[in-house]
């Protein structure tokens, strides 16, 4: 007799909910499911625990929204931050004056003591920011002053060594201090045994970099100006006009860096959310309607919700520059380094009209953060976040016939996944697959198999680092440790082995995460990039930019033609030269794209749409069918929902998928001619199912298919 699986515990405590009177939208089922501390799977509890939990979160969420900002206001030097399961992570912070004249503070965190940590749990028991308020200001002074005293004689040697500083710079100390005072308010010291130490070291660096900032200001300013930085960040007018504030939730993956921006921003009146992935957008557009709000999403190829949003989920390639927000939320911000997408977030970074921007994402982003804010005269703040739950480096290889259920296989090209796939599915596994070819339906799909155990083991490349709830995921096995980048083989990056092996054990799912490898090759990078070896420093680090539909435009009339390839090489050729602070984002594709849309009878600015259109920009029949197109266009046709066979094979019904998105995103910037869209999602929905449906069956069939001998030879 087969065995019942177990019904998921959010379901079984949504039935309780609704036995109290509570409607179902009204209740955090994960929230309460990590609050009461119970499994994924089968959790049972009485409806009046049930009823008390509520009570707590309610009253714990209620003093979230105001008893933190409360306490902010009346003891300054308090912050506070939501957590997932309700609770607050409190810390104390102490300004220490550098300079007279409330320039120059250093900026210490200290955490709270046993007392102070006590009086703050019984206001949020209660939702009483003043219960035993005075006694909790006095305790929190006092700490400060200890602090402050610990700190002595390394600040009286940084004051000192300031001082000398500015005798140096001379007539400069205003631009030596104005940096120096920029640099201090994006670090927040963490107060341990050895910040004295850690202080002289790292505050060193900053004043030289301050000292050359002051004496080669002008000269500096003027090189700005000449390479295009001051007129590119300038361009952002509304940004500019913001007094822009910016904060970088900085940690790896599993640490709650995403989610408390995400309450920063449901609690903002107006807002936007900027994703790597329509997948993440999409998620989280669900989850500020569910929150009540007025949300909409915007991608290359769709909207949704409200007309009138006041909270935004958006791709972060349609970021809207233009109307200002109260917070601004740019995820995975070290893609900025990506040679194919990276300008868009710089894009975001410099011109996001946003009172308040949080940008979320690893530490390999922080100098590039820190230059942006500095070129752009805004302040900066930086939030450290830890893993919540530790992850473990197995010593041991794991070949894959020792891979287990709640494994996840990461390979790094399709061809090895489908390998590795069919030694797994042979060996009686029931798999699911995740790679970067499939839509975020499919992969959306796939994950949900392997959260509800249709699927024991996960089967993908990298493109599980962003965006997938991954639920039972308890072990990453990385089967090879490099990877093709486009233009050659290189080894991951420590960056690269972190952001994936961190999917393994998620807080509220396991203990821990174990990272392996199949083979012992593997298993020294690995054990080098979790022991937190920083990625080596890229050789370039300007920032990655495309030019927009303005200076398309200007350099046309300039040059008086209509060739987009031509616009384009004048432009790589005035901006991307040596000392400049840009670099091109995949220009030799749109320079191909180019010379492929140049051959119709378009507009400059129709040209450059098609040239940034998201097809398959390597493969010969996508770049076919988009010249194609840009024919159509010129001749004032319209263009037909695309055919397609659903019996074809897997690589066809992903360019399929993949040639939809492309038609639907062209409908929505030429209606006229991109008439079909209705029909276009309709066969992109067919071609979808066919991927999941193969899937799931070559899944399983060989599973099966060893059952039946099995049985008929017994």
């Amino acid at each position: 007799m087969a065995r019942k699986r177990a019904r998921p515990t959010n379901e079984i405590l949504l039935e309780a909910a609704m036995r109290l009177g509570l409607p179902p939208r009204s209740v955090e089922a994960e929230a309460l499911r990590l609050h009461l501390g119970l499994p994924e799977f089968g959790g049972l509890v009485e409806d009046a625990v049930v009823a008390k939990a509520l009570r707590e979160l309610k009253a714990r969420r209620a003093f979230a929204e105001g008893g933190i900002a409360a306490l902010k206001k009346t003891v300054p030097t308090l912050r506070g931050a939501a957590m997932r399961d309700g609770s607050i992570a409190w810390s104390i912070r102490t300004l220490i004056p550098v300079l007279d004249g409330g320039r120059l503070d250093l900026r210490i965190d200290a955490a709270p003591e046993t007392g102070i940590a006590g009086i703050l749990a019984g206001m949020a028991h209660r939702n009483d920011p003043t219960w035993r308020l005075d006694e909790l200001r006095a305790a929190v002074a006092e700490t400060s002053v200890r602090t402050a005293k610990s700190l002595r004689r390394a600040v009286e040697r940084l004051r000192d060594q300031v001082a000398e500083d500015l005798r140096e710079v001379g007539a400069d100390a205003v631009t030596y201090i104005d940096h120096l005072d920029r640099s201090l308010r994006s670090r927040a010291f963490l107060l341990s045994p050895n910040l004295n130490q850690s202080l002289t070291d790292t505050l060193k660096g900053v004043r030289a970099r301050a000292r050359n900032v002051a004496r080669e200001d002008s000269r500096l300013r003027r090189l700005r100006d000449q390479v295009g930085f001051g007129a590119y960040i300038e361009k952002f007018s509304v940004a500019r006009r913001l007094g822009r504030r910016i904060v970088f939730h900085m940690g790896p993956t599993n640490s709650g860096k995403t989610y408390a921006a995400l309450e920063m921003l449901r609690a903002a009146p107006t807002g936007t959310y900027l994703a790597p992935l329509r997948l993440l957008a999409l998620e989280n557009y669900e989850a500020l309607a569910e929150r009540g709000l007025r949300a909409g999403m915007v991608t290359g190829e769709e909207t949704l919700g409200d007309i009138d949003p006041t909270h935004t989920a958006r791709t972060i390639e349609t970021a809207d520059l233009i109307r200002p927000v109260d917070v601004a939320v740019i995820d995975e911000i070290q893609m900025i380094a990506d040679p194919d997408r990276g300008w868009a977030w710089t894009n975001a970074l410099f011109g996001i009209p946003a009172r308040l921007v949080v940008v979320c994402g690893s530490d390999d982003a922080l100098a590039a953060v820190r230059r942006a804010a500095e070129a752009a005269n805004e302040s900066l703040e930086v939030v450290t976040f830890v893993r919540k739950t530790p992850l473990v480096l197995q010593e041991t290889p794991v070949p894959l016939e020792k891979v287990t259920p709640g494994d996840a296989v990461v390979a790094f090209s399709r061809r090895a996944v489908h390998e590795n796939r069919e030694i797994l599915v042979a060996a009686g596994h029931r798999v699911a697959t995740i790679y970067g070819a499939l839509s975020p339906e499919v992969r959306r799909a796939e994950a949900a198999r392997f959260r509800a155990g249709e699927a024991d083991v996960l089967v993908t490349t990298d493109a599980i680092g962003m965006g997938l709830n991954l639920g039972p995921l308890k072990r990453i096995v990385f089967s090879a440790v490099r990877k093709w980048d486009g233009v050659g083989e290189r080894a991951l990056t420590n960056s690269e082995i972190r952001q994936i092996a961190g999917r393994a054990g998620r807080f509220g799912h396991q203990d821990e995460g174990y990272v392996a490898a199949v083979d012992e090759t593997g298993l020294e990078p690995i054990r080098a990039a979790l022991a937190g070896a920083p990625t080596a420093p890229a050789a370039d680090t300007r920032f990655f930019v495309r030019p927009d539909l303005i200076a398309i435009n200007s350099v046309a009339e300039e040059m008086r033609t209509d060739s987009l390839r031509e616009v384009l090489a004048h432009f790589a050729r005035a901006t991307f030269y040596a000392g400049s602070p840009f670099q091109p984002s995949a220009l030799e594709e749109i320079l191909e794209i180019a010379r492929v849309v140049d051959k119709a009878r378009l507009p400059i600015a129709e040209k450059f749409a098609f040239s940034v259109c998201p097809v398959n920009r390597r493969d010969p029949v996508s770049l076919g069918l988009l010249e194609r197109w840009t024919q159509a266009r010129a001749q004032g046709a319209t263009v037909p929902a695309l055919r397609t066979n659903l019996t074809g094979e897997l690589d066809y019904q992903e360019r399929t998928v993949k040639l939809a998105s492309a038609y639907l995103w062209l409908s929505r910037r030429f209606p006229e001619t991109f008439d079909d869209a209705e029909a276009m999602r309709e066969m992109r929905a067919r071609a979808n199912g066919a991927i999941e449906r193969h899937l799931q069956e070559t899944a399983t069939r060989k599973v099966e298919r060893r059952s039946r001998r099995a049985k008929a030879a017994g």
